[in-house]
């Protein structure tokens, strides 16, 4: 009792601030905190146009504000300068690409992987090549020729009547949809596999594995870096 008499004094006692090297502290029952001042909430957008649209009519001589490509689906408009004593930037506005994206190293069932090929990738001579080949599979049967997990064959159609072994082409160069629809997406190198169906009468399955160290981002944050330069000349961007 004699204890939450003195916790109810001192809650009645108020708070005092504190200067402390510019900065400003409340100190009061609660202990010691903080008072920073208040931020505008950051706008959230989906494409780097927005960016460009954001600083539109604004001279390169007047920005006070820089650019700061975190990676190749995110990128800040912070202030250029600390705002305040704690040495803070506000972030004005985040960029934030958003798509669905193809899940490298998991199996798919060959319809959907033919369909995520389709929509997740730019179509090219190496989307076209699997395709055919995954399209013209004559039975379920997926062989190994090589024990270097990367070479293999499946009996694919290559006429009206006749099959053969085909190679599946490994390494393929192919570029998914990975970064902002605004630059040309990065293309990046994969191990292709695929498996025989499970069980008796299950179709074969198939994966694309990522194998080149995953370069193909730091393209991608160039080429983000570049765009932005182009199109809003005089902003400082650090990449």
């Amino acid at each position: 009792m004699i204890q939450k008499a003195i916790e109810k004094i001192l809650s009645l006692g108020g708070t005092e601030d504190q200067v402390i090297n510019g900065r400003t502290y409340a100190n009061g029952p609660g202990g010691i905190s903080a008072l920073k001042p208040p931020k505008a909430e950051t706008l959230t957008i989906n494409t780097l146009t927005g960016i460009v649209d954001f600083l539109e009519g604004i001279e390169p001589e007047d920005h006070d504000r820089m650019i700061h490509v975190v990676d190749h689906k995110q990128v800040h408009l912070i202030d250029m300068d600390y705002a305040d004593a704690w040495l803070t930037r506000s972030i004005h506005l985040t960029a934030v690409h958003s798509s669905p994206v193809f899940q490298f190293g998991n199996y798919y069932p060959l319809e959907d992987f033919m369909i995520a090929l389709q929509a997740m990738f730019i179509q090219d001579e190496n989307t076209a090549e699997i395709l055919k080949i995954i399209g013209n599979l004559k039975d379920e049967s997926v062989k190994q020729i090589a024990d270097n997990g990367i070479t293999q064959t499946v009996t694919a159609k290559v006429g009206i009547t006749m099959s053969e072994n085909v190679p599946l082409p490994n390494p393929v160069t192919l570029r998914p949809f990975r970064t902002f629809m605004e630059i040309e997406q990065p293309a990046s190198t994969f191990v292709f596999r695929m498996h025989s169906g499970r069980g008796t009468g299950q179709p074969p399955t198939c994966a694309l594995f990522e194998s080149d160290g995953r370069m193909w981002s730091l393209t991608a944050i160039k080429s983000i870096k570049a765009w932005l330069a182009e199109k809003i000349p005089g902003v400082r961007i650090i990449a």
